[in-house]
């Protein structure tokens, strides 16, 4: 009996500690499970996190520069530009003036002494379409002056003559300068009236030149104006100016179907050095009236120092009368002091008609010499002119003058 309860005992031991150790092994498994779950599901939402979120090692804080101050507000000034005033929709206009008064002293039969109002041109230029299309008119007052008393000839019977009232000069009208270009890269085209490219002095503005007068080869030859077209353009080492003109003169309709044609070929191989040559010529019928002209000039200008020459060889037809053919020639040098005294030499010679041997119609071979004196108080804005002058001819009376002149341009 003993034995069947020690059995029993020992069976009832047996389950009892079977059941606590399978409920020890049920809550460690559940207690594993539930950490396994909680690991899960940070690593998930670690993954899910946006990158800015995610875990990055600590960085040292960065400092925030200080904002830049607001600049002060720019005086815009209202004052329009004093050399240009807008005009049209988005074209400009520039004025510009050339004064020039001259006191003169002449000697050559008898001494006469005068004031002359020797330029006073008004200039109006501008571009109407910047950089496309340009216009430039031009007027001289002074070229018109009073008209005085001239007794002239009468056809008649008994070769009376009267007393009529004339220009005291050879111009008609003030108009000088009056074209419309158009601008592109390679060429510029003007139409209207303005200076043929013969000679450096005549073909270049009065303002600039460095006597109060040309060279008189230079206006006996250049220095002229006539209505046409021109072409033209200005580049770094050389430029060109070509034309086609009535050949009737300023402010003159053609009278006839001839044309005079023009080249002008500048080269500039190093700065301050222009050397040019000109063709000028008549082309059509050559029996009324025809000209020519062939030039050579050059000019150079470094620092004080300045030299310019010119050579013009002439050829003309008029009214079926025998050619005349004319040459002449000068070379001028100057030196500026301190920017603003110049003095200046030059020497000329002119021989309108080479096939006369002597003086006929106020027409002499001659030889020209001029010493002056210039002072630039604004450049060529304002200047001052001292002048002597002699031309030497070969029979008629040798001709002295005296030139004080004054200049204001812009």
């Amino acid at each position: 009996m003993q034995k069947w309860k020690n059995l029993i005992r020992s069976v009832a031991m047996f389950v009892f500690c079977g059941a606590l150790m399978a409920s020890a092994q049920n809550e460690g498994g559940q207690k594993v499970s539930e950490e396994t779950s909680e690991q899960t599901l940070e690593e998930t939402l670690e993954a899910n996190l946006p990158a800015e979120e995610a875990e990055t090692p600590s960085q040292p804080p960065v400092e925030t520069p200080p904002p830049t101050p607001t600049p002060a507000p720019v005086a815009v000034s209202d004052k329009p530009d004093p050399k240009q005033l807008g005009v049209g929709t988005e074209g400009f206009f520039r004025p510009g003036i050339l004064l020039q008064g001259w006191f003169v002293a002449q000697r050559a039969e008898e001494t006469s002494t005068t004031f002359r109002l020797r330029r006073a041109e008004l200039h109006a230029k501008g571009d109407i379409v910047p950089g496309l299309i340009s216009y430039a008119a031009m007027i001289d007052p002074a070229k018109l002056l009073e008209f005085k008393d001239t007794t002239v000839n009468v056809k008649g019977a008994d070769g009376s003559s009267v007393t009529v009232k004339q220009p005291g000069s050879s111009a008609v009208s003030i108009l000088q300068d009056f074209f419309i270009t158009v601008k592109s890269p390679y060429v510029d085209i003007s139409l209207g009236q303005f200076k043929i490219p013969v000679s450096w002095e005549g073909y270049n503005s009065s303002s600039r030149i460095l006597f109060p007068e040309r060279a008189m080869v230079s206006r006996e030859f250049g220095d002229k104006r006539d209505l046409g077209i021109r072409f033209s353009k200005n580049f770094k080492y050389f430029g060109y100016s070509a034309g086609v003109f009535n050949g009737a003169g300023q402010n003159v309709l053609d009278v006839d179907n001839a044309k005079d044609i023009a080249v002008r070929l500048e080269a500039y191989p190093v700065q301050g050095l222009v050397i040019a040559g000109v063709a000028y010529m008549t082309l059509g019928s050559r029996k009324t009236n025809a000209k020519d002209r062939y030039e050579v000039d050059v000019r150079y200008e470094n620092g004080p120092f300045l030299f310019q020459a010119e050579y013009i060889r002439a050829h003309d037809v008029k009214n079926s009368a025998p050619s005349v053919n004319g040459q002449g020639f000068y070379g001028a040098i100057a030196w500026t002091f301190l920017d603003v005294l110049q003095p200046c030499f030059r020497i000329g010679y002119m021989d309108p008609n080479v096939q006369l041997k002597t003086a006929a119609g106020g027409k002499d071979r001659s030889w020209q010499y001029d010493v002056g004196l210039n002072y630039y108080l604004r450049k060529h804005e304002v200047k001052f002119q001292l002048a002597y002058g002699r031309v030497q001819y070969r029979e008629l009376k040798p001709s002295n003058e005296f030139i004080l002149a004054g200049q204001v341009a812009f």
